[in-house]
């Protein structure tokens, strides 16, 4: 994998360019708005240089947490794809390919119909996006009433989303295993893997968050920790590095603490 980190954004867009190459990482994710408003902000002329000058980084970008397409009030909805358009367009100025968006939750509506109204709201909004940008289903937890906390319901979204050029899957490991999907040791990853390929397709993973867990497997709960601290623990996740099928495959840490630390969190799963 190419080791990476979810980047501050602190002090502008830039800023966060600026660190990745500072702790010698070769991958990174940001957010190019803030994540808690639906209202966007538009990418300056600097911004747009310094990334299109740039050419050694894989950078992704990840949705805002408010954006729900299954929402069943009408308002979220229709923020929610006004929030994805705009996205998808600051990504296409700034060069970022991929974008990692959670699946949404489908409360109480029920999760087929659920699947059915996101794939066909991402469908709609992908063919009037600028055709360089694409959008990963981020697997979850599992937690409350949230989408795509198994294989074959990520399956069911780019099945039925139907653009397989312009689709994908981050795999989060912590969310994984939160959700049952045990990654715990060696055998455990290839086990998964293998479980995996079978549902989906390896080949329809395009970006990782390498996250250990707080929590239990099966928890249903997303709560990071750092590489080593948590109940997968360190050598699993340099295994599930290692593998030759994603090795030029970003690999984001999300761990807690500072960006300095994620780096390191990177490096030591990375280091093998």
């Amino acid at each position: 994998m190419l080791p990476g980190i979810h980047a501050s954004v602190n002090g502008g867009l830039v800023n966060a360019l600026s660190a990745l190459h500072e702790l010698g990482l070769l991958s990174g994710q940001i957010f190019t708005s803030n994540q808690k408003q639906w209202k966007g902000r538009p990418v300056t002329q600097e911004e747009e240089k310094k990334f299109g000058e740039d050419g050694t980084l894989t950078i992704i970008s990840h949705a805002s947490y408010l954006i729900n397409l299954s929402s069943t009030k009408g308002r979220v909805s229709w923020l929610s794809a006004n929030a994805l358009q705009e996205e998808l367009i600051r990504m296409q100025k700034l060069g970022i390919h991929w974008l990692v968006m959670h699946p949404g939750a489908h409360l109480d509506a029920g999760e087929n119909q659920a699947i059915e109204k996101i794939a066909a709201s991402v469908r709609k909004i992908l063919t009037g996006a600028p055709e360089d940008t694409g959008i990963l289903f981020e697997n979850t937890a599992g937690q409350g009433t949230t989408l795509g906390y198994s294989f074959e319901q990520l399956d069911k979204l780019l099945k039925l989303t139907d653009m397989p050029d312009r689709t994908g899957i981050c795999f989060d490991t912590c969310h994984a295993f939160a959700a049952g999907y045990d990654l715990s040791s060696e055998d455990a990853v290839l086990r998964t893997a293998q479980e995996f390929d079978e549902v989906v397709g390896l080949e329809k993973i395009q970006a990782f968050h390498i996250n250990d867990s707080k929590k239990e497997l099966g928890s249903r709960l997303d709560r990071h920790a750092r590489i080593g601290e948590g109940f997968i623990g360190l050598e699993p996740l340099q295994y599930l590095a290692s593998m030759e099928v994603f090795k030029n495959i970003p690999g984001i840490t999300e761990t807690p603490g500072s960006d300095i630390d994620r780096a390191k969190d990177a490096f030591a799963v990375m280091s093998n």
